[in-house]
């Protein structure tokens, strides 16, 4: 009889960890698909980015911490991303999540040398008020969003392991190719 309710308490187990899970990635897709959230930023030299003015363009953000091992991480990968669609219409915008203004930002990328060696040359935007980062509900990072040339969420990221640049990169081939 103990093996029975042993084995019922297994079952009970794992029938509510596929429901969290399930319930879990509805939550992260329930934003595929839908319009993407207005923004306007300015890069680290003032150079305005607003979602109403990339239309036709595959705009990705990448919501990015300075104190986030995973998102330093994924900064090299990013910039060959970068470097290797940009001419094809992608927009790359880094949203720093910190809420620090561009002079703190320039210095840190000036500064460290892991921010250094990752090279970036796409733009970096800081959001201070936190208006797009609470916008896209970002909830950890990294974060990345891919936004159709229509203006639709068609792809959203939460965290970073390393392949993970793979499905960046084929989501990024079949939105430029829409």
């Amino acid at each position: 009889m103990r093996q029975v309710r042993r084995w019922a308490w297994v079952v009970v187990g794992l029938v509510l960890f596929a429901a969290a899970a399930a319930q879990a990635g509805e939550e992260a897709d329930e934003w595929v698909g839908k319009p993407a959230p207005a923004f306007d930023l300015s890069d680290l030299d003032g150079n305005p980015y607003r979602l109403v003015d990339l239309r036709g363009k595959v705009v990705w953000l990448n919501f990015w911490g300075l104190r986030c091992g995973p998102c330093i991480r994924e900064l090299p990968e990013l910039q060959k991303l970068w470097e290797k669609y940009r001419g094809q219409g992608l927009v790359l915008l880094a949203v720093n999540a910190d809420g620090v203004d561009a002079p703190f930002i320039r210095g840190q990328l000036e500064s460290r040398e892991d921010l250094k060696a990752a090279g970036i040359t796409f733009p970096v935007t800081p959001d201070p008020e936190f208006g797009v980062i609470d916008a896209y509900g970002l909830m950890g990072a990294p974060l990345n969003v891919m936004i159709d040339k229509k203006g639709v969420i068609r792809f959203r990221h939460e965290g970073y392991e390393a392949g993970d640049e793979a499905t960046y990169e084929k989501t990024l081939q079949a939105l430029l190719a829409e």
